[in-house]
């Protein structure tokens, strides 16, 4: 790690933390989910934040953009709430008061404490006690909008995708499956649901009784890393098994993926012609786009080494790719660029220095919001945690889209400017 850049040829990295955290600059890129967006996925649930207001001016506004206001609800706490004693009574009747006003009373209420309760030890098992006490027919689920947990050895983002199955409660298992985790609809052209045929998905989800539902699965699929936590705390509450199947681009590691996919369920479709779909797309992109110059970023998958690897594989000129860290399952992507593509550029996406780059002065093609933003360039490809898109057809799919970026120029920061991408309430 050197404290000194933001930018370091792949050949240089020696651990998955290339960049010091310090003095961070978000670029203007929105369509990211936040704390705020990511909880409405339960369908028929209220959300309150009983923070102090610096924190809530974020969430409120988030929740306003996305229409969520009729499910939003905030507590606020002041500096003297700090200090008198009181802060459990504040957040229970604060919340208390709240749930006494809706009108219907939703089944499922989570709650979000901020980083200053938890530097006074507020007594959360007390508060809970009592709101339990208080709305009986109420599922009341703990969470966390605490910035320092950014760096705490479980992120706030995996602690809000664990809480978002608090809800579900043990019951008889019916040999279903869930798809865990995402913040978008499982593609259903993907060759998971050529071997599974059906699962439930909390994003197509659209009564409380769905929900509860999938505590009766048996399997939990989930893709992306900020899953772990939640399929761990799934199996152990509910004895659902894991399965990983990541958003990969490596094409031995998708189908090593879709073998034990199979093998778990005794279930063996022929696939073949989805890895030749692949092929055949890939071949096609590169015949139109020929050597434009190619950037990929973090918040478009959780794999973009991989994604740079497949592509430069098949004759593409990657150049860039912006990433703050190298998550778990690149570390073979990682080790193929340093050997046959050492000069790739890897550059952080929220150091400080990020905000004097200068945009490219030759043409760019972008995958994701912050190489788009970064490059200056109006054609990209608007993808954020791979749309949903798995395996062979995501690759398809993405260089059908990568085709359509390179033809057809966007209005780059109108589309920048929309929060939350996909958060339709």
């Amino acid at each position: 790690m050197n404290e000194h850049v933001a930018k370091i040829q792949v050949k240089d990295i020696q651990s998955s933390t290339p960049f010091h955290a310090g003095l961070e600059f978000t670029p203007q890129t929105r369509g990211t989910w936040t704390i705020a967006h990511t909880p409405l996925l339960i369908p028929e649930s209220h959300e309150i934040f009983v923070c102090p207001q610096g924190c809530l001016r974020g969430v409120v506004l988030s929740a306003a953009e996305a229409h969520g206001m009729d499910r939003f609800s905030m507590v606020t706490v002041t500096e003297d709430d700090l200090y008198n004693g009181k802060i459990e009574e504040l957040f229970i009747d604060g919340v208390s008061d709240i749930v006494e006003h809706l009108d219907p009373q939703p089944p499922l209420v989570m709650t979000f404490t901020s980083c200053v309760h938890h530097f006074v030890a507020i007594d959360l098992d007390l508060v809970f006690k009592e709101l339990n006490q208080r709305f009986p027919d109420i599922c009341f689920v703990e969470n966390y909008m605490n910035c320092t947990m950014r760096h705490s050895k479980v992120h706030y983002e995996s602690m809000t995708t664990k809480q978002l199955y608090a809800g579900l409660q043990p019951t008889k298992q019916d040999g279903s499956i869930n798809i865990i985790g995402n913040y978008f609809t499982l593609d259903r052209d993907s060759e998971i649901f050529q071997i599974i045929g059906d699962a439930k998905d909390l994003c197509q989800m659209r009564t409380f009784d769905e929900y509860l539902e999938m505590a009766a699965s048996s399997y939990n699929i989930y893709n992306a890393p900020v899953a772990i936590e939640c399929v761990q705390d799934l199996e152990k509450r509910l004895n659902q098994k894991p399965i990983y199947m990541p958003y990969s681009w490596d094409i031995e590691e998708i189908k090593q993926d879709e073998a034990k996919l199979m093998e778990i369920l005794g279930i063996y479709p022929d696939l073949s012609r989805y890895e030749k779909d692949a092929l055949r797309a890939l071949e096609k992109l590169h015949d139109a786009i020929k050597d434009i110059e190619i950037q990929i970023d973090m918040s478009a998958t959780p794999r973009p080494l991989s994604l740079a690897k497949l592509l430069l594989e098949h004759g593409f000129h990657v150049t860039t790719v912006y990433t703050d860290t190298i998550l778990p399952g690149e570390e073979k992507a990682l080790a193929w660029l340093q050997e046959h593509h050492p000069d790739l550029m890897v550059c952080a996406c929220v150091d400080f220095r990020c905000r004097t780059w200068q945009k490219s002065t030759t043409p760019v093609l972008a995958i994701g919001q912050k190489a788009a933003y970064y490059s200056g360039t109006d054609h990209f490809v608007n993808m954020i945690v791979n749309d949903g898109m798995y395996g062979f057809v995501a690759i398809r799919k993405l260089c059908e889209k990568m085709l359509d970026a390179y033809i057809y120029p966007k209005e780059t920061q109108r589309i920048l400017d929309v929060k939350a991408r996909g958060c339709v309430l």
